[in-house]
């Protein structure tokens, strides 16, 4: 299982990246590589699968570009700003710190003061809550429900400056299961106001939006789509479609979009390739299927940008329906509702292959479960477990339940049940359902 989860790699136009090696899952940590300097550093995640959000932008007026890193899913809400050698200068909480969905993040000067604002907004599972912070973490103002409070799909950023008024503005786009209603907001008095607003495509597409800023024109792309439409618009009085195309990316969907040196890139969600959408050239980044975001930026006051590279959740699934899968290679969970990843975690399958692989069902869902067995008198394989809450039975004496007694998720513990934290297995029984599908792959 990839580790990997911020790359940074300099002179893309003369560099071909090579693929990136995985790292042991235990580790949990970021590494951060600048190819052409040849250092790397690390960050530590609570949850590296979980991947993070990526932004770059000069924050201290000083001509340098900072990283920033959103924490991904199943970590606490965190903004990291990093110099480029990965030192951290500071971090904040963007949310209150149970929240674990991951946060999305993206920077511009918002009110038009010189100095770039940091925006973010919560993935699938939190809600419409968009976000302004100073460069050194203090909110501007609280914030806007960018939808309906109820809307849980989770938001994706744009921002920059559309109509030429040197003022940025920032664009808010529903994640994969939202409509494709793109609002424009600008910052004024610290406090976020909707300026315009549109559907980028028909009302009834539901694949999500992701997208980006560049020369005063948004780029648009439907997420939840292998053969994904890209949009661009411009803002010179009205709203207007300046091109419209269509490429295959051989994959689930788009995880992110950015103009690197004048030509338009994508990256897919569940494969390792970058997509130039201009050229239809593909490049391989690591060594599996490893879904990334990316950022293009000017780090070295050279004359050409660099492209950064981010390591991010899985986040749609090719069966597209609503499903368990659990990984004995990974050790992990991955629940989908309608292909769309709702979350994933660690877990314990059983030792020595003794959990069953294939395709099951959930079976039963039972609020308590004595586990007890004896293999005979004084036998030092006996165990009495007692009762036990949040079962979810999905082959003859095989579940998905909570495991007190031990701590050690990740590897395997179990005598062919797949153990799971607290936290996580009480998500997942309110989740699931009796009839859903269970993959046990490896």
């Amino acid at each position: 299982m990839l580790r990997i989860a911020l790359l940074i790699v300099f002179i893309f136009s003369v560099v071909t990246p090579q693929p990136v090696q995985a790292f042991h899952k235990d580790k949990e940590e970021i590494e951060i590589s600048i190819f052409n300097q040849k250092n790397s550093f690390k960050i530590q995640t609570k949850n590296a699968a979980g991947g993070v959000s990526l932004a770059v932008a000069d924050l201290g007026n000083d001509g340098i570009p900072e990283i920033i890193v959103g924490n991904g899913l199943d970590s606490e809400p965190r903004v990291r700003i990093l110099r480029q050698d990965g030192s951290e200068i500071g971090s904040f909480l963007a949310y209150t710190e149970t929240l674990s969905v991951g946060i999305n993040v993206t920077t511009c000067d918002l009110d038009g003061n010189g100095t770039n604002e940091i925006i973010t907004a919560p993935q699938r599972g939190g809600g419409p809550h968009v976000r302004v912070f100073d460069g050194f973490g203090n909110a501007i103002g609280s914030g806007v429900f960018a939808y309906n409070e109820a809307f849980r799909g989770g938001i994706n950023l744009a921002c920059g400056d559309i109509n030429g008024d040197g003022q940025a503005e920032l664009v808010t786009l529903p994640s994969a299961g939202g409509g494709p209603h793109v609002r424009i907001w600008n910052l004024d008095d610290r406090i976020l106001e909707l300026k315009k607003e549109f559907f980028a495509f028909d009302t009834s597409d539901r694949t999500g939006l992701v997208g980006t800023i560049d020369n005063k024109k948004l780029f648009v792309s439907q997420q939840h789509a292998n053969t994904p439409i890209i949009k661009t618009f411009s803002f010179n009085n009205d709203v207007k479609i300046e091109n419209e195309k269509q490429i295959s990316i051989n994959s689930t969907g788009v995880a992110s979009i950015v103009i690197h040196n004048q030509k338009l890139f994508i990256t897919s969600t569940s494969n390792s390739i970058l997509y130039n959408a201009d050229t239809n050239e593909q490049t391989k980044i690591y060594d599996s299927a490893q879904s990334f975001v990316i950022a293009s930026a000017n780090l070295d006051n050279a004359n050409e940008n660099e492209l950064i590279i981010a390591p991010s959740k899985p986040m749609f699934d090719e069966k597209n329906k609503t499903r368990i899968v659990v990984d004995i290679s990974e050790q992990r969970l991955y629940a989908y509702r309608d292909g769309i990843l709702e979350n994933s975690f660690l877990i314990s399958s059983g030792k020595n292959n003794s959990t069953p692989l294939g395709i099951h069902q959930i079976l039963a869902k039972i609020p308590k479960v004595h586990y007890k067995w004896s293999y005979g008198p004084n036998d030092p394989r006996n165990y009495d477990l007692g009762l036990v809450p949040y079962n979810l039975r999905f082959a003859p004496h095989i579940y998905l339940h909570y495991a007190y007694w031990h701590n050690n998720f990740g590897h395997p513990m179990s005598r062919g049940c797949v153990n799971i934290s607290l936290n996580d297995m009480k998500w997942l029984y309110d989740w699931a359902r009796v009839g859903i599908e269970v993959e046990v792959k490896e």
